[in-house]
C-alpha cells in the first residue's frame, strides 16, 4: 500500500508544480498581451505618421526666435536647427504636405481575439480579411476582446 500512497504523494507534488507553472505562464501571457497591445498602438501611430509627407521647399527662412536668415538650397522633411540659436521654428515658405492614400481596411483589425470554443486568446499582429483558426482547438470562431 505504501507504493500507491507514495505515488499519490508524488502525483500531488507534480500537480502542485504544474499549477505553479500554469500560474506563472498565465501571468507572463497577460504581460505579453499588454505589451502586444502597446506595440500595435505604436505601429498604428507610425502608419498614420507615414501617411503624410511634409516637405519644406527651397528658399529663404527666418528663425522665429532670433531672426537669423537662412537660405536652404534643398527640400527638407524637417528643417535643421538654426545655426545661431538652435531653434527649429522658422518663418518662410509653407511646407508641401502630401497625403498617401492607405489601402482599404481589412475586415479584422490587428489585436487580441478570443476563441469562443476554448476561450484561448489569440493575437493578430496585422490586419486580416480572414481570421485564422484557434491555435489550441482549431475552431474558426474568434471574437475581438
Amino acid at each position: 500500500m505504501s507504493s500507491a500512497h507514495e505515488r499519490a504523494k508524488e502525483l500531488a507534488r507534480a500537480m502542485k508544480q504544474a499549477i505553479m507553472e500554469a500560474k506563472t505562464a498565465e501571468a507572463r501571457a497577460k504581460r505579453l498581451g499588454e505589451e502586444v497591445m502597446l506595440a500595435l498602438a505604436e505601429a498604428k501611430k507610425e502608419i498614420q505618421a507615414a501617411s503624410e509627407i511634409v516637405e519644406y521647399p527651397v528658399g529663404r527662412y527666418e528663425c522665429k526666435r532670433c531672426g537669423q536668415s537662412s537660405i536652404f538650397s534643398q527640400t527638407y522633411r524637417e528643417l535643421p536647427p538654426c545655426d545661431n540659436c538652435g531653434s527649429l521654428e522658422y518663418l518662410g515658405a509653407e511646407p508641401t504636405i502630401t497625403k498617401i492614400t492607405p489601402p482599404p481596411p481589412k475586415k479584422h483589425a490587428a489585436g487580441m481575439y478570443e476563441c469562443t470554443g476554448c476561450r484561448t486568446r489569440v493575437v493578430l499582429a496585422e490586419d486580416l480579411d480572414e481570421l485564422p483558426p484557434c491555435d489550441i482547438c482549431g475552431a474558426h470562431k474568434l471574437k475581438a476582446v
